[in-house]
């Protein structure tokens, strides 16, 4: 249990499963899942808030959230990455996905409502023919990064309150 902001963590790696990588990391908190999604959703927003993101640029500005939309990550000691959403279920839950030659990252993003808060899910996958060198040299920093992107989000969400609108 984190005492800063009353949530749990549980955080599970799937070393030999049938892609190379994945990551499911699982927070739970009392925020409401309106006031997650809020944050979760604003993905350009997350520079301000997260401290595993640089820069969050649309590569179609004034698109929406959506099926199709792009957006160009910063985060430190990796190399940009374009996203593309892949989908949504708004209010719930949205994937993203990354293609370079040799390797194909999924990133899952989740919450599910509970009697006492929400439950974030954030997963990570990596596929394809450099996974396995992915895995060596940045399954760690990817374990580190999913687990502090769920942490900053919880924390957020109890930071600014259900009715905050500095999101």
């Amino acid at each position: 249990r984190d005492p800063a902001d009353g949530s749990t963590l549980s955080t599970r790696v799937h070393p030999r499963c049938t892609i190379w990588y994945m990551i499911e990391v699982t927070r739970t908190t009392e925020a409401s899942p309106e006031r997650l999604w809020a944050l979760m959703a604003d993905v350009k927003g997350w520079p301000q808030w997260m401290p595993t993101v640089e820069a969050v640029t649309p590569l179609e500005p004034g698109r929406p959230n959506e099926v199709g939309a792009r957006y160009a990550v910063e985060q430190p000691q990796l190399a940009k990455a374009v996203w593309t959403i892949t989908a949504v279920d708004p209010g719930r839950s949205f994937t993203w996905e990354s293609r370079t030659p040799g390797l194909h990252s999924v990133a899952t993003h989740e919450l599910r409502r509970e009697a006492d808060g929400t439950t974030i899910v954030l997963g990570l996958t990596w596929s394809g023919l450099l996974a396995p060198v992915v895995r060596r040299l940045l399954g760690a920093r990817a374990l580190d990064y999913v687990t502090q992107e769920a942490a900053s989000l919880a924390a957020r969400a109890a930071a600014t309150g259900p009715d905050a609108d500095d999101a």
